[in-house]
């Protein structure tokens, strides 16, 4: 009897771990698939159309800026295609003794006009826009993570671009877009992807930076389902370090809704 009871008791007890090694199986699972994944790569199946534009406001000239610069690197260089990461810099620090050389007062009204739309209506560097709906300090990894992580949830448009063409002064493309909405807008980004500078004065003396995806050239012009547009070439460029930006907003919310990066 006392055999019987023992046994039973054994029984019972192997149960209660095998219970146990599944519930603890399953909450491993839960817990891998939770996990959140450095530079965003990992994205769910369905997230073809998924985008998110982050429009870096920076300067050689802020001491606060090369975290940021940083930061920005990290997306630049993370291989996502869903996530295209560009550097406006603007003029606004070269009075400080260092001139950005990157600095164009046109990303300064750009940052203005952000300003005057969204809640905080605040100009300083670095600042982040994402999609046009939110901002950052361009510095703050995990409040930056969790915007990014958002947008990635809202399906985009599709954007894609034909027929470049590179004249002496000029770069030529067609493009066209699915699903343009009315009051949309494309801008278009002419990029280099990485600039290393000694710094010789200001707040960064002495440091040596490096920036991505600068913006070196930048318009705004009325969205077209099937265009063709043209854009300036910056002095001494050379195709293998430049690449093609567009991207469509809404001329009232800001909000981005396609985009698209092109290696020329």
């Amino acid at each position: 009897m006392g055999n019987q009871i023992n046994q039973k008791e054994m029984t019972n007890g192997i149960l209660r771990k095998q219970g146990l090694s599944i519930v603890w199986i399953v909450y491993l699972l839960i817990s891998i698939f939770s996990l959140p994944v450095s530079g965003e790569n990992r994205l769910r199946k369905d997230s073809s159309s998924r985008l998110v534009i982050l429009e870096l406001f920076t300067s050689q000239g802020c001491s606060s800026c090369p975290p940021a610069d940083k930061l920005l690197a990290e997306y630049a260089l993370s291989g996502n295609i869903h996530i295209i990461p560009i550097s406006f810099h603007v003029d606004y620090w070269n009075r400080l003794g260092w001139t950005d050389p990157f600095s164009n007062h046109l990303f300064s009204e750009r940052q203005q006009w952000y300003s005057n739309h969204l809640p905080k209506g605040s100009v300083y560097t670095p600042q982040l826009i994402i999609n046009g709906r939110g901002e950052a300090v361009g510095s703050d990894r995990n409040l930056i993570r969790q915007l990014v992580q958002k947008e990635l949830s809202i399906s985009s448009e599709a954007i894609s671009i034909n027929e470049i063409s590179i004249e002496k002064e000029s770069l030529a493309f067609h493009y066209v877009i699915n699903h343009l909405q009315k009051e949309e807008v494309l801008n278009i980004a002419l990029i280099k992807k990485q600039v290393t500078t000694h710094i010789g004065a200001g707040e960064n003396k002495g440091s040596i930076l490096t920036n991505h995806n600068i913006v070196m050239a930048f318009k705004t012009i009325p969205a077209d389902s099937d265009g063709h547009s043209v854009i300036s070439l910056p002095a001494s460029f050379s195709k293998e370090v430049y690449s093609l930006v567009l991207y469509t907003q809404d001329k009232k919310t800001l909000f981005i809704n396609a985009g698209l990066l092109k290696d020329l």
